[in-house]
């Protein structure tokens, strides 16, 4: 009788304790897909030196520009991703996703000079010629020089000598011009330049809706980036402070996030205290490669790929195998109960097969400044 009493309480303990089972990829996906979005970023430099103003856009044909007005459709776009973090309209990417880095821009500024330099010496000796041919008209043969020019002489068009004189002062005013822009080439301090980042147009489109123009995508503004240089975060909100298309979950970053999942024993905050293992699964959102690969026939999609954490967490960085293309800077890295373990930045040189993400604490840290 004791033992059936013991084995109905055993029973009795096991059939109460719960067994916390994690969701599948594809529940997580439908969870958070939807507080994940792709970021359009329409931008160019402003570039001055001690006379001029120079307006730089990596990706047009010509780069620089001397007008703000020749610049207007040739603005450099960039794209990558981002994830919701309130219901304020507040996003975290990269920061190099809202301040794209330019590491060329000093060589191809000394490019362009050196090019117009070549140009201006071989315009200015065309000129030059064009002087000599012109000098040819103004200036009537000497008959007692040479006598086969007599009928030149006598024929002397004064009209047409007019209009010489007028073309050659023009071509010598343009000469000056040119040298006098050849000098101040040799004066520019190459090594000392500094480009100011313009942002024209800071956008975000949701996922599973339809872009058909740059005013499909919601308005946003650039609130602040991380002061750390290994920290390679940004912040940016929507104009209006609210969603067009808000989430249907959030990821969990903090204890009092609102859509933390029912079980907080399993879903526990990511933190030094509480790091991701290697080994454990991990998965990736984002918008690979931007709107190449995320517009559809259906609309706007974002990619959902898995990998796993394959370096111990060094304070700084996590590692994981998960295949990232240009695009996916900014996207949240989740382990298997939706916790948010990091956001992706970098991947690893000459290879598709490894990715870098900042720590959760670190971005925690960055929000909460």
């Amino acid at each position: 009788m004791k033992y059936f009493l013991f084995i109905l309480l055993l029973t009795s303990l096991f059939q109460c304790s719960e067994t916390f089972v994690p969701p599948n990829p594809e529940e997580l996906f439908e969870d958070y897909r939807g507080s994940v979005v792709l970021i359009y970023n329409e931008y160019f430099y402003e570039i001055k030196t001690q006379d001029l103003i120079y307006y730089y856009s990596p990706d047009s044909e010509e780069k620089f520009f001397f007008s703000r007005e020749d610049l207007e459709n040739n603005f450099s776009v960039g794209f990558g991703t981002g994830f919701i973090i309130s219901d304020k309209g507040e996003i975290i990417t990269n920061r190099h996703v809202v301040e794209p880095e330019n590491i060329d821009y000093k060589e191809a500024f000394w490019d362009f000079h050196r090019e117009k330099y070549d140009q201006i010496v071989e315009l200015v000796n065309r000129k030059n010629d064009s002087i000599t041919i012109l000098d040819k008209i103004i200036l009537p043969p000497n008959p007692y020089d040479d006598p086969f020019f007599m009928d030149d002489y006598y024929n002397y068009n004064y009209e047409l000598v007019n209009e010489a004189r007028l073309k050659k002062e023009e071509l010598i005013e343009s000469i000056n011009f040119y040298i006098g822009f050849a000098s101040y080439i040799k004066e520019i301090d190459f090594e000392n330049i500094n480009p100011k980042l313009n942002i024209v147009s800071l956008r975000i489109a949701y996922d599973d809706t339809y872009v058909n123009k740059k005013e499909d995508l919601q308005e946003c503004v650039f609130i602040r980036s991380s002061s750390k240089e290994n920290v390679d975060l940004a912040l940016i909100q929507t104009k209006t402070k609210i969603f067009n298309k808000p989430p249907k979950k959030m990821f969990n970053f903090s204890d009092n996030n609102p859509n933390i999942l029912e079980n907080p024993k399993e879903h526990k905050e990511r933190d030094i205290k509480n790091p991701i293992k290697v080994n454990d699964d991990v998965f990736m959102i984002g918008y690979n490669r931007g709107f190449i690969l995320a517009n559809t026939k259906q609309g706007i999609k974002s990619q959902f790929t898995s990998g796993k954490i394959s370096q111990e967490n060094d304070g700084e960085r996590i590692l994981y195998t998960i295949p990232t293309l240009e695009g996916s800077s900014g996207s949240p890295i989740i382990d298997k109960w939706g916790n948010l373990v990091g956001v992706n930045f970098a991947k690893l040189s000459n290879s598709q097969g490894f990715s870098f993400g900042i720590p959760i604490y670190e971005v925690k840290k960055f929000y909460e400044e």
